[in-house]
């Protein structure tokens, strides 16, 4: 009899930490990057199509992968958020630094594909407006580069923090 309760226990006790260590992973901030990276790639591809066919001046198809860019960067915004949560929840505060200026990119990249929708609504009543759209769309990309930069320094000078985040 207290050969099977010891086994038991056992057997109990390592389901236990193998729940514990599982849990754990997936509330590791270091999960969402993945899904980071890929949604914002995507709405980069997005975007510099739209831009593409905005100089085309094809803006049926402009309008529909201004609206795909916007959909991914939403999505990668909301990744990104969950990120940050986890990071800290698990007092990791180079990632939430890091995650921040995530945040901050994508905020300028969502409104630089609103600034895009905006001016594309102007094109034909207003093309001067739907100039000023556009160049503001395109200034939001350059501080989109910029905190983009502050992420890859921040990568720079913690390779250790950051090699096996970006191998993911």
């Amino acid at each position: 009899m207290n050969k099977k309760l010891i086994i038991g226990s056992i057997l109990v006790l390592l389901v236990i930490i193998a729940g514990y260590v599982y849990i754990s992973e997936i509330n590791k901030a270091d999960t969402e990057i993945p899904y980071i990276n890929s949604h914002m790639q995507n709405g980069n591809n997005e975007y510099n199509q739209a831009v593409t066919y905005l100089n085309s001046k094809n803006y049926t198809l402009t309008t529909q992968h201004i609206n795909e860019s916007y959909k991914e960067y939403m999505l990668a915004n909301e990744s990104t958020t969950d990120a940050i949560n986890k990071a800290r929840n698990n007092n990791q505060s180079l990632q939430v630094k890091y995650l921040n200026y995530t945040l901050s990119e994508l905020d300028c990249k969502i409104n630089a594909t609103v600034e895009m929708f905006n001016g594309l609504n102007y094109v034909n009543s207003n093309p001067s407006l739907a100039l000023q759209y556009f160049a503001n769309s395109n200034k939001l990309m350059i501080n989109a580069t910029n905190c983009s930069d502050e992420r890859k320094l921040l990568e720079e000078q913690y390779p250790d923090k950051f090699i096996n985040i970006l191998s993911n």
